[in-house]
């Protein structure tokens, strides 16, 4: 089992039996476009609060834009700078978690951003475009109208055939076009014995 970032996605596909044999199950971030989303958020900041072992808890849902924003809605990142925050108040003796607090322990814009666009990119490699499937199947002798359809009863003209293979894939009249052959077991093969 491999856990991380997305960068763990450039293994997934090293061989064909690595790839037969994986399954990615995708955490995501918490996003600012999904009112659930974000609803879910603010419930785990406020179980934050209750869990941060301080005589007063902080208020964390009134600033749940700005924890957002420094976590880019990664529940992993936020737990890692509230515990900053946390170290730091307990050296200082304090009772208290402020803003200030949160505000000194927090990523710089610089490396939330950066963050944010590797979180970006592994999501879009984790979706699938048509692109990708119109040439899958292409590669595999099926037809592209039907993958843009998703009807598997569309089926383009010769000529439409002709145009969307590339050359190389065009067959030359004369060649028997692949495919599987039955094969003929011989009476005996396999512990069974010829019939009587």
């Amino acid at each position: 089992m491999l856990l991380g970032t997305y960068s763990l996605l450039a293994f997934r596909n090293l061989s064909a039996q690595l790839s037969r044999r994986s399954v990615d199950i995708h955490f995501p971030r918490y996003r600012s476009d999904d009112t659930e989303d974000l609803k879910a958020f603010r419930t785990v900041l406020h179980s934050f609060e209750l869990h941060l072992p301080l005589s007063e808890p902080p208020d964390l849902v009134s600033e749940w834009e700005y924890l957002y924003e420094r976590s880019i809605g990664c529940v992993g990142v936020l737990k890692e700078w509230l515990m900053r925050a946390l170290a730091g108040v307990l050296r200082k003796d304090a009772n208290v978690l402020t803003l200030s607090d949160l505000e000194s322990h927090a990523l710089n814009v610089a490396q939330c951003d950066k963050m944010l666009a590797e979180v970006l990119e592994g999501e879009m490699r984790l979706l699938e475009s048509s692109g990708e499937r119109a040439r899958l199947r292409t590669r595999l002798g099926l037809t592209v109208a039907a993958a843009r359809h998703d009807d598997a009863s569309v089926h383009p003209s010769a000529r439409e055939a002709e145009i969307l293979l590339p050359r190389r894939q065009r067959r030359t009249p004369g060649l028997r076009r692949p495919m599987r052959d039955a094969i003929a077991c011989p009476l005996g093969t396999y512990g069974s014995s010829p019939a009587v």
